[in-house]
């Protein structure tokens, strides 16, 4: 059990802070956020044809999800800086270093279940076309430590 925590947070230590925030990105967005640089709604509007409608959607969609994940990255980082910190002391404490780990396990498991729960919510005011397309658009990106945005790889038709 503690090889096994240990090894979930070295992979999110070395790979979840940078794995959230899309190239271009004003802010850690899970693949979409700052309008108007790429990676926001706009890339959203102009890659899927979004509707006015559905584009109004969507951004209420991305504001709620923001200002939930945000507490929960805040949480998560402190975490992280305090694994480091231990983990640099001349005799780190493994104990605090295990329980640090659990702590960590949990804020990423919430933040995979509210990345997945928006991602269904966004699906939902796709058609299927959208979905289609929004699925092959996901699948082409590459992989960044985080599984992304492959959960729509799963969504149904």
């Amino acid at each position: 059990m503690k090889k096994t925590m240990i090894l979930l947070t070295t992979a999110v230590l070395l790979g979840f802070g940078t794995a959230s925030a899309a190239p271009g990105c004003a802010f850690m967005g899970g693949g979409f956020g700052d309008k108007g640089h790429g990676c926001g709604v706009s890339m959203m509007e102009e890659r899927l044809g979004l509707s006015d409608q559905q584009s109004e959607k969507v951004e209420e969609l991305q504001s709620t999800h923001f200002r939930k994940v945000s507490a929960e990255r805040r949480a998560f980082a402190a975490l992280e800086r305090d694994v480091q910190t231990e983990s640099m002391k001349a005799k780190p404490d493994n104990k605090k270093i295990d329980q640090l780990s659990e702590k960590i396990g949990k804020h990423y498991a919430t933040l995979v279940r509210l990345r997945s729960t928006h991602m269904a919510e966004i699906a939902a005011i796709l058609t299927p076309a959208q979905r289609d397309s929004m699925r092959s658009m996901m699948g082409s990106r590459p992989m960044r430590g985080n599984g992304g945005m492959m959960m729509m790889q799963n969504i149904q038709k």
